[in-house]
């Protein structure tokens, strides 16, 4: 009962924000839409900025889940987008809002998780120390990121594929190509 509760919660709550901006929506909208007591509510979450993170989270980690071997640094940046993209209009309420923090911090454990994904399929183990490794996925980690905010800060509407593409083509004129995909 408790985790049906919760879906119909994080349902309403998903549903309000396709439709407006998220600091337009009150614990009694999801209450009221949803048909349970504001004390049920906050038995589940103590506000809403809890509620973004949980939805934001349990939809990074299905995300990561389908992606079980990413071979290249494009599909990292791909797949990060692809987050965005599953809910373009809400990711967009959120980004453009004072809880804009939940959601960048929700995509820099995507970039994470699918960076590091990468390094472990495409970069020989003893190619680098583990401090290096470290190093190197924090820094593509941080790039992806970069790249994917600042396509959210332009609206979603450049072709950030195109701009990745090109700047990864620029990376490989500079560097050797031994590990550059």
């Amino acid at each position: 009962m408790s985790q049906l509760t919760q879906k119909a919660i994080q349902a309403s709550f998903t549903k309000l924000l396709d439709s407006k901006p998220i600091d337009r929506i009150t614990i009694k909208d999801i209450t009221s839409d949803c048909g349970i007591s504001r004390n049920t509510f906050y038995y589940h979450y103590s506000d809403l900025p809890a509620l973004v993170e949980e939805i934001l989270m349990d939809s990074a980690q299905k995300l990561i889940k389908t992606y079980p071997s990413i071979e290249s640094l494009e599909e990292c940046v791909n797949v990060g987008a692809q987050f965005v993209l599953q809910n373009k209009r809400a990711v967009g309420h959120i980004y453009n809002s004072s809880h804009r923090y939940i959601y960048e911090r929700c995509l820099m454990k995507v970039c994470h998780e699918v960076v590091a994904e990468y390094f472990s399929v495409a970069i020989p183990q003893n190619a680098f120390s583990d401090e290096e490794r470290e190093l190197l996925i924090e820094y593509y980690k941080c790039v992806s990121f970069g790249i994917i905010a600042d396509w959210c800060d332009k609206g979603m509407k450049d072709d950030y594929a195109d701009s990745f593409k090109k700047l990864l083509d620029l990376r490989r004129k500079m560097l050797p190509t031994d590990f550059v995909k």
